[in-house]
């Protein structure tokens, strides 16, 4: 009987942890996964939920203390884009997205070598751009880049018939395969890029930070986590993977600059 109530204590304490105070700030979209990741996350927290839509609103979040937000590597820290830490520090944990190419023109990249080709892809993100030239060269293709805020965005775009091909994350293909046939992918070494997304603490004690860490491990365990975030591997900084995930960052970081 002890054991049983002991189980049902620790299940519920984790179900519900919630922390007083704490803002989760979404920079993205309301249908992309940032959006996913930060409302599972405020379900457990049981925070503010605030749907910034872009890093320069949510900036202006960024004076209170125990703020959860999600920031890409792909964006440049210029007067557009607050900057941000991104330490050992800061950091809960990343989101690394297997990428996919996908075509209701072109079912293989030897179709593309050649052609006149426009991608559906994110925006303002110098990492992609170098990826889809470097692309384009390769190919011999003519290559146009039609550029989105976010997967969802994307996904929508592509599908609404804005663009014949989309580069895009794995967790997008199977909406994309409705339209479409998926022929090459990151996680098959297909393609050499994957997008890393950064957790990420504001203001807040390195107490809370290690709160935050718990409730993201364990939800990142869940069925419905794993289902949402199909080709998409989650790291949450502990003691023994600290220094990996932070140099995984600086590099992403690097990569687009």
């Amino acid at each position: 009987m002890k054991n049983i109530v002991l189980s049902f204590i620790l299940f519920f304490s984790t179900a519900t942890a919630s922390i007083a105070g704490t803002t989760v700030v979404n920079t993205g979209s309301d249908s992309g996964g940032f959006h996913a990741a930060l409302s599972f996350i405020n379900d457990r927290i049981q925070g503010e939920y605030v749907q910034a839509g872009n890093p320069m609103v949510a900036g202006s979040y960024f004076d209170k203390d125990n703020i959860v937000t999600m920031w890409s590597t792909e964006w440049p820290g210029n007067e557009e884009t607050p900057r941000v830490r991104m330490d050992e520090d800061t950091i809960i944990g990343l989101q690394v997205y297997e990428t996919v190419l996908c075509s209701r023109e072109f079912s293989s990249m030897d179709e593309m070598k050649g052609k006149n080709i426009k991608i559906a892809t994110w925006g303002d993100s110098p990492a992609v751009e170098k990826f889809i030239n470097q692309m384009s060269a390769d190919l011999g293709s003519e290559i146009t880049i039609v550029p989105y805020d976010g997967s969802g965005a994307t996904t929508r775009g592509y599908l609404g018939g804005d663009a014949d091909t989309i580069f895009t994350t794995a967790t997008k293909q199977k909406k994309v395969e409705a339209d479409g046939t998926c022929f090459a992918t990151s996680a098959t070494g297909d393609l050499d890029f994957a997008f890393v997304d950064v957790i990420l603490s504001v203001n807040a004690s390195t107490d809370i930070v290690s709160q935050y860490r718990h409730i993201v491990h364990d939800l990142s365990s869940t069925t419905e986590w794993q289902a949402s975030f199909e080709g998409t591997e989650t790291y949450v900084v502990n003691s023994e993977n600290t220094d990996m995930i932070v140099e995984k960052v600086k590099s992403a970081v690097e990569l687009n600059s």
